[in-house]
């Protein structure tokens, strides 16, 4: 997996020079995602190249090893997934954990709850923190008393958390294993999880998700050479009884196609929303909506294994 510049822009591409078209592109499926847009902030932090660009339509891109992590325009669509769908569907008191997502959609929505009372933010690059909230206007609220930030890699951050820690609801926001979440991708991270998670408790995972002749693939698989994702993970070393599955389109990311994926102890049903809420994107009936699958994504889930 390559992404930059065209090889033909890509000594012309200074910060604040005119706009060139950059790629995110996909050498195991030979497809590439394209925008022409201007960089508006590139460094290289401990851990990885961080770089903000700016689409005359998307507005501002979040690039983190050249692959896009959001966008203004879209941005939206995947945070308001990714928190409302689990928060929704139950009731009751719920602690939270993000896991990534350092540039704060998340977080943002998943503050917008009342019934959320406490929120850990592990994010391994505080470098990405900063150049969002300079850049980006997302407006995750890090003052917010109910949560607690730890940079720091998410697997010593479970290394280190008390036995008994546990936590109702865990979003996994984790960039392409590609850079530093690469080692999030295992069985012992899984465990991890599960040994975490609260009775009665929920993880919600996501990947893009492309349909090929050869069945469906999922990009971060396509990114780490076919080593496996969490969901298939999970599936084969039986980390959690139950996996669920719903969608949406993300239009900025590869395939547009986007899947979140549930795992709980107990099979609970998350399609129905107990409690309401309406954000730009997400409403009861989208959520409702969001959990009719085709056929094929039994196979994208299961990959074949029974």
């Amino acid at each position: 997996m390559n992404a930059g510049e065209d090889s033909s822009d890509r000594t012309a591409a200074p910060t604040g020079a005119s706009p060139v078209w950059w790629r995110e592109r996909d050498d195991g499926l030979g497809v590439a995602h394209s925008y022409r847009m201007t960089r508006v902030h590139r460094e290289r932090s401990a851990w990885q190249e961080i770089e903000v660009w700016e689409h005359p339509e998307m507005g501002r891109v979040l690039v983190l090893d050249g692959f896009v992590q959001t966008t203004q325009a879209d941005e939206f669509v995947y945070h308001e997934m990714a928190a409302h769908v689990a928060l929704c569907a139950r009731t009751g008191p719920a602690s939270v954990l993000v896991v990534g997502g350092g540039y704060g959609g998340v977080l943002r929505e998943v503050l917008r709850h009342d019934r959320v009372t406490s929120v850990d933010v592990v994010e391994i690059d505080e470098r990405v923190i900063a150049v969002s909230n300079r850049y980006l206007g997302i407006q995750g609220d890090y003052g917010d008393p109910r949560v607690s930030l730890h940079v720091t890699d998410a697997a010593d951050f479970f290394a280190r958390a008390p036995r008994e820690r546990r936590w109702d609801v865990v979003v996994l926001d984790l960039t392409e294993p590609v850079g530093p979440s690469r080692r999030l991708f295992s069985p012992a991270f899984c465990a991890a999880l599960a040994a975490h998670l609260a009775d009665g408790g929920v993880i919600v995972d996501s990947d893009s998700i492309v349909l090929t002749r050869r069945g469906p693939r999922f990009l971060q698989e396509l990114c780490a050479g076919g080593a496996p994702n969490l969901v298939r993970l999970v599936h084969r070393h039986r980390a959690l009884a139950h996996v669920a599955a719903y969608h949406t389109v993300v239009p900025s990311y590869p395939g547009g196609v986007f899947g979140f994926f549930l795992y709980s102890r107990d099979g609970h049903d998350y399609s129905v929303p107990a409690t309401g809420m309406t954000g730009r994107h997400y409403n009861a009936a989208v959520h409702r909506a969001s959990f009719a699958l085709p056929a094929w994504w039994d196979e994208a889930l299961t990959g074949g294994e029974r």
